[in-house]
């Protein structure tokens, strides 16, 4: 499963290596000296479904972030920050781009791509040339700049992260610590970079390195929960916690302290953040707070049951759009809607409906339903997407099918956690298509199927799928699945069309 590729039991191969969950970039400007901080400008500059994160500047008002493009790719994307323009200046790859960075001294960007052989390597990228190779070995996770040549960053290395200091001229890379955590930085004003250590409670550390003697020195501890931090100079770090910022000063006494509430925002879970090279732009990411998708959804039953058609349709956006599974519209648009529905609970009697099982997911809803049309019994799925309202409404349709198509689907589930690429290909048809909601196309037949899976299967010897929830429908079986990959959990949804013993479709929702 994983955001960008989706690939396998939940989402696609390359999300799941990077177990993301759907985030927002957040910018403000920031004024503060040792006796105040102050935010103000707040806004969202992603404003993007699926996976925008991150940020780092290549100038005081240009954003470079990744983002999750038309296509569900996570890509580069920049963002100009007086006009508010935003480009994609570099052609798109079919893994994806992830934690992009100005290389220093240089106008070019260097970014970790995932690579169709499973493998996290590092590239650098420039506007009108082909992307360019930085390291030939090193699967690269994490990293910094400490200067045109040298990084630190951690890479992978078995079941856990190991810090290196890496030179792109000689290709030279020397490991530092194992057990290491995501986040690096340069610290301003200094020779020195920090990054954040495994401690024996289980929690992380941030430390300084000197790069020329190579010497750590213990920082401060990170809040229980907390992995990334930044430095706003040479002394003060400050770190996201919910909806906090907290601020850490060297030269103070020692506690975190609470800078700044961004309730108002509704936002949480604040992780990676970044300060503009003027130091008067904060970046962070975030997870807008949804309103509860159940509630929204639940706003149109009662309505229908009634027969109170004007109540029913304004628990659907204006520009509502109804659909049959996975592509087909049938009309969009709350007057619409009301025309539809006003004829059907005129022409039909005895309308009732009941959700007799839900999968939600973020602002997903999936309801199994059971329904009442002129006394005759009616088994229906319906996919619900979400905001303030119901922003589109997909009808799935029960295909009749001889065989239990929970059968293979039990079977991939199997190869799946025992990592058996033939076992688990052997579950799909030849020309099995997978694709994420509602209908972007990832790939079609096994070939590419089978060499993005075998590549994920062999660097994630913690795999494992466990389902939480299943709805069936006819041939058609709708799994919420509950991931474990590189030391992370994440849920996701995939909904499994078998044909004659073999499964032909996987559509993925994130």
């Amino acid at each position: 499963m994983t955001k960008t590729y989706l690939y396998s039991i939940a989402l696609l191969w390359s999300f799941v290596s990077w177990a993301q969950s759907e985030t927002e970039v957040y910018v403000a400007r920031l004024n503060f000296d040792d006796e105040h901080f102050k935010i103000s400008s707040f806004r969202n500059v992603s404003n993007n479904p699926g996976y925008d994160n991150q940020p780092s500047f290549s100038q005081p008002d240009v954003l470079v972030y990744a983002k999750t493009n038309t296509n569900g790719l996570t890509d580069i994307s920049t963002i100009d920050l007086k006009n508010n323009q935003e480009q994609w200046p570099f052609k798109p790859t079919p893994g994806g781009e992830y934690s992009p960075v100005l290389i220093p001294g240089s106008n070019n960007i260097s970014a970790v791509r995932l690579d169709p052989d499973g493998k996290q390597r590092l590239y650098s990228y420039h506007l009108n040339t082909p992307s360019k190779l930085l390291f030939n070995e090193l699967q690269v996770a994490y990293y910094a700049w400490h200067d045109d040549t040298n990084l630190l960053g951690s890479v992978l290395a078995g079941n856990q992260l190991d810090l290196v200091i890496a030179n792109v001229h000689t290709q030279k890379a020397d490991t530092i610590l194992e057990g290491v955590g995501r986040s690096i930085h340069k610290v301003p004003s200094t020779e020195t970079m920090s990054y954040t250590a495994l401690n024996e409670e289980g929690n992380l550390d941030i430390y300084q390195l000197d790069m020329a003697s190579r010497e750590s020195f213990f920082v401060t501890q990170l809040p229980i929960g907390i992995q990334d931090h930044i430095w706003l100079d040479d002394s003060k770090i400050l770190i996201g916690s919910g909806h906090f910022l907290f601020l850490y000063d060297l030269f103070g006494d020692g506690d975190w302290k609470k800078v700044a509430d961004l309730s108002q925002h509704k936002l949480t879970n604040i992780t990676r953040l970044a300060l503009s090279p003027d130091s008067k732009t904060l970046a962070l990411v975030a997870e807008p707070i949804l309103n509860d998708p159940g509630t929204i959804v639940d706003a149109h039953i009662a309505p229908y049951n009634q027969g109170d058609v004007e109540t029913f349709a304004k628990a659907f956006a204006e520009d509502i759009l109804v659909r049959r599974f996975s592509k087909d519209t049938m009309y969009i648009g709350r007057d619409a809607l009301f025309s539809n529905y006003k004829r059907f609970m005129k022409d039909n009697d005895n309308l009732k409906v009941e959700v007799v099982n839900r999968i939600v997911l973020k602002n997903i809803v999936i309801d199994e339903e059971k329904g009442t049309v002129n006394d005759r019994t009616i088994h229906k799925v319906t996919i619900y997407e979400t905001d303030e309202l119901i922003n589109s409404m997909t009808f799935i349709k029960k295909n009749k099918e001889l065989d239990d198509p929970t059968t293979i689907v039990n079977k991939q589930l199997e190869a799946y956690n025992a990592r058996d690429i033939d076992a688990f290909m052997k579950t799909y048809s030849q020309d099995v298509l997978l694709e994420g909601f509602p209908n972007r196309p990832f790939s079609t037949g096994q070939g590419p199927m089978k060499s993005n899976y075998e590549g994920y299967f062999s660097a994630t010897p913690d795999l494992h799928c466990e389902i939480k929830n299943r709805i069936v429908l006819g041939n058609k079986v709708i799994d919420e699945e509950l991931v474990t990959a590189n030391g992370k959990q994440f849920s996701a949804i995939a909904i499994y069309e078998v044909h004659n013993g073999l499964i032909s479709k996987v559509t993925f929702i994130q």
